[in-house]
């Protein structure tokens, strides 16, 4: 029994050797080659050796294997698992491989965290720091309490005059006690006349009945023949106190109505402006955005370029090895509502750096230098929490071409965009602050702004194509529950030129739909009226129409529609209704392709079907009304543009347009005619066609027309059925697997 004891304790120290010369080993392992590795664990088992020969020097090789089934039992008993790779003298080189990777990868990911709880640790820092440096309460509530201070001191203690109670008495009385003998002192104070008695700690007190007690004949012969002190006081008018209160008291009254109305006219009420910090910036650190990159869709691209950006403010090494510089500026151009201001989040929020974010607008106000002031005090912050990304918001508000103002300029405006140009490249420069912009005016951007060593990067945020729309739609979609039959592929070929914004404005409004119904789900139908709702305005189901106004409004629509779909540069028809949605009395939305450009015969197809629908009116009403008159302007406008702009009509290659930054007319008044009459000629051209059109497909008209009438609502599928020959019966009885073929 004792040498079964002896032999489990010699085994458990061999153990415990084994466990701590194979935790050596590990930390080894990370640094060292695999060769190195399989050494040190072969000096690691000598060692091991080594202390088993000193428990017993007769110790066979078989209690190797025991050893490793101690070991098994040991870690049953919560003593750390030894792995079995380690007893092997041939190691697997792959798995070192292996965990070495994993040990990086690890090494990164905890960095990584340690560099965002450093940032969450800074920014609350600072958050508590603005919160202690605040006042109690403002400056002016400062001063009037010192204001109010001051004159209670002066009331209660430096204008004491009395010493004992004050008694109103008539002037006879007055006069009888000045008689009696009783009285050891009399004084004047402004209006009124006052006796100290001799005997009690009282004061009589009465109005005086001439403007000084020395012109009282009657009084001051008492005083005098009872030897009565006399006195005159100060009036309260006449103190040291109110004369400096009534020379102050006006220049007071300025200031407070000063900071007033600075309030009033530079944002009122709590958020106005302190006129003592008016050249502070009002950018403040924010924390990080909570926006990644996954969280913008349809932007692949201008992703990758700002990833970039990311990596430059994390690791700048790998760049600066090959001579490469930080970007110190990234412009983002584009329409409203394409994203701009998500990729400012999306890159504060993947790269972990400060985030300063401010609206252009906010730099200038009604003074003179102000704008300026807050540049350098906004870089100054930016510099103190570096790396930092400043964001601009609508950057055109300060950043115009300089002296092209009609009005003679703006100085003001002018000494900020100064500012801002020395701040981004000048004598004084910080690699580690990135400045992001973001504008959809870059034609009045000034030309030092635009400059390579300013803003080296200009990324292009464009309205997405389909692909990018539906990966948009589908991003705005996660947290909405949809029903089987939505497919958001078929709302985004309907949306055409929509951007972002409007793309979840759908969706949301679509939710909006689902619960006025009472319903969890959002449906195609709510997707569709959402989609028409956005575009055309809110439908008007229960507006009392006439059945004439009915019938013209189904001819105008009709016609557009069958302009769309016989001619083959046009937009083919998505959707006809009679419906009322805004001004529109009923509309034909087309759906459009998305190109790159657009060529000489859509534009003139485009043309005849905006005539489509005054030219159905005249033939098949015998009558025209005003529901054409946008067609007409639409119409107008691509007619000019096609002789202006594109240089495609028979006034030859030529740019015919003024130049809107000149004092002057860059094209006399001939050239001007010829535009015109150039102009009329394609437009009475274009109708003429549009016409014959019409009169060459009057029957496919009516059936479009008494389609409409009946259901209200037809879908493209159904009026190109309709155009295909097929009678109005027929499409009605039709499935949508069987309109399917004529999508």
């Amino acid at each position: 029994m004792e040498d079964n004891n002896k032999e489990e304790l010699k085994q458990e120290k061999i153990s415990e050797d084994k466990i701590e010369n194979i935790d050596t080993n590990n930390e080894k392992k990370t640094d060292l080659s695999e060769n190195d590795n399989l050494n040190d664990y072969k000096d690691n088992e000598n060692a091991s050796e080594k202390n088993v020969e000193d428990l017993d020097k007769n110790e066979n090789l078989e209690q190797d294997e025991k050893v490793e089934n101690k070991s098994e039992t040991l870690n049953k008993k919560n003593i750390k698992e030894i792995p079995e790779e380690i007893f092997k003298e041939d190691e697997n080189e792959t798995s070192d491989g292996a965990n070495k990777e994993e040990n990086k990868k690890a090494n990164k990911k905890d960095k990584k965290i340690d560099e965002e709880e450093l940032f969450r640790k800074k920014v609350e820092e600072l958050r508590k720091k603005n919160i202690n440096n605040k006042p109690p309460f403002s400056s002016m509530t400062f001063f009037l309490l010192i204001f109010m201070a001051m004159l209670g001191v002066y009331y209660f203690i430096g204008n004491k005059t009395t010493t004992g109670d004050i008694q109103t008495v008539t002037y006879t009385t007055f006069v009888d006690k000045l008689k009696a003998g009783d009285i050891s002192e009399v004084y004047e104070k402004e209006d009124m006349v006052y006796a100290k008695s001799k005997v009690k700690n009282v004061e009589f007190k009465t109005k005086k009945i001439t403007t000084r007690i020395g012109s009282d004949a009657n009084l001051m012969n008492i005083i005098n023949d009872k030897n009565i002190q006399l006195k005159s006081v100060d009036s309260y008018a006449n103190s040291i106190f109110v004369q400096i209160l009534l020379n102050l008291l006006p220049m007071v009254i300025l200031i407070v109505i000063f900071m007033f109305l600075s309030r009033k006219l530079m944002g009122g009420g709590s958020g106005g402006v302190n006129p003592f910090n008016i050249g502070k910036t009002k950018a403040k650190i924010k924390e990080k955005p909570n926006v990644k990159f996954e969280d913008v869709a349809g932007l692949d691209g201008i992703k990758e370029e700002l990833t970039e950006v990311v990596q430059f403010l994390k690791d700048p090494s790998k760049f600066i090895e090959v001579g490469a510089r930080v970007p110190k500026g990234v412009l983002l151009l584009g329409e409203p509502g394409t994203g701009k201001t998500l990729l400012a989040k999306a890159l504060a929020g993947e790269s972990g750096a400060s985030f300063f974010s401010i609206s252009a607008s906010e730099f200038v106000e009604m003074y003179v230098g102000v704008g300026a002031s807050r540049v350098r005090d906004l870089f100054d912050e930016a510099k103190k929490n570096k790396p930092s990304i400043i964001f601009i918001d609508e950057i055109d508000a300060i950043g115009r071409k300089r002296g092209m103002s009609r009005n003679g300029g703006n100085d003001e405006r002018e000494q900020t965009l100064n500012q801002l140009l020395v701040e981004m490249d000048g004598f004084d420069t910080d690699s580690q602050i990135i400045i992001v912009a973001a504008t959809n005016r870059e034609d009045v951007l000034d030309e030092a702004l635009l400059r390579s060593g300013r803003f080296d990067r200009r990324i292009a945020v464009t309205a997405p194509d389909l692909k990018a729309r539906i990966q948009i739609l589908e991003v705005h979609a996660r947290n909405k529950k949809l029903a089987k039959d939505v497919k958001l592929e078929d709302i985004a070929k309907i949306t055409p030129g929509y951007v972002g914004a409007d793309l979840e404005n759908i969706l949301n409004e679509a939710a909006i739909f689902a619960a006025r119904d009472n319903r969890k789900v959002i449906t195609m139908a709510d997707l569709d009226e959402a989609v028409d709702k956005i575009g055309m305005g809110l439908g008007q189901r229960n507006k009392k129409i006439s059945e004439y106004d009915l019938k013209l409004t189904a001819y105008h629509e009709g016609g557009h529609a069958l302009m769309a779909s016989i001619l083959p540069h046009a937009d083919k028809v998505h959707k006809l209704t009679i419906i009322p949605r805004g001004n529109a009395g009923g509309f034909m939305m087309p759906l459009p392709k998305d190109q790159m450009y657009v060529s000489k015969n859509k534009i003139l197809d485009e043309i005849i079907v905006a005539f489509g629908g005054r030219a159905a009116e005249q033939i098949m009403m015998d009558d025209i009304s005003t529901g054409a008159s946008s067609d007409i302007e639409a119409a107008t406008r691509r007619a000019d543009a096609y002789v202006r702009y594109y240089g495609m009509s028979d006034l030859g290659t030529i740019h015919l347009v003024d130049n809107q930054e000149s004092f002057k007319n860059t094209i006399s008044d001939e050239t001007n005619r010829e535009i015109e009459l150039e102009v009329r000629k394609i437009l009475k051209t274009q109708y003429d066609k549009t016409v014959e059109l019409i009169k060459e497909n009057k029957d496919n008209l009516e059936k479009i027309a008494s389609l409409v009438l009946e259901k209200e609502t037809i879908t493209g599928s159904q009026v190109r059925a309709l155009i295909a020959g097929n009678t109005v019966e027929e499409v009605k009885e039709m499935t949508n697997e069987e309109l399917e073929k004529y999508y």
